[in-house]
């Protein structure tokens, strides 16, 4: 069970998705503005739910203020489809954007998604590539690198 929080100024929306979130089995809080979002809701959430156009603080300065405090992820949920307001969402921080109306099957589905990735463990030493030893044994080397080139990108060598 995980625990999201739903920050939209839509009351039917935030019933809605806490009815459809308590049915996957997760605990819902409902805040109605960004504003009102905390510290403690930041440490409390799993997953947080974002509203973007909201009166007072909106959920663009909503995930620009909590996003250092909020090590989950954010999903904003908002009507603003044009490509610089996904942009600008992805890049203060919000980690999916879903533009209404969206089916609630697929919240549900990317929550889950998200959910899922989070709860995996993290990868150390880098790039996930094949363990040192089988590489020793096969044979392979390579050695990444950067600047000119003739293909004038990357290479693998």
């Amino acid at each position: 069970m995980a625990h999201i929080l739903v920050v939209d100024d839509d009351g039917d929306l935030r019933a809605l998705l806490k009815t459809a979130l308590e049915r996957d089995g997760h605990q819902v809080s409902l805040l109605d503005r960004g504003g009102a979002v905390s510290e403690a809701h930041c440490r409390w959430a799993d997953c947080i739910l974002l509203d973007v156009m909201m009166p007072g603080e909106d959920g663009f300065a909503t995930c620009r203020r909590i996003r250092a405090l909020a090590a989950c992820p954010i999903l904003f949920l908002t009507a603003k489809t044009e490509e610089a307001d996904v942009l600008t969402g992805l890049g203060l921080g919000g980690d999916d954007y879903l533009s209404k109306p969206f089916r609630i099957a697929e919240l549900r589905a990317r929550v889950a998604a998200h959910l899922r990735r989070e709860s995996r463990a993290p990868r150390s030493g880098g790039r996930p590539g094949p363990p040192a030893a089988a590489s020793a044994a096969a044979g392979w080397t390579s050695i990444w690198r950067s600047g000119p080139s003739t293909a004038g990108r990357n290479r693998c060598t």
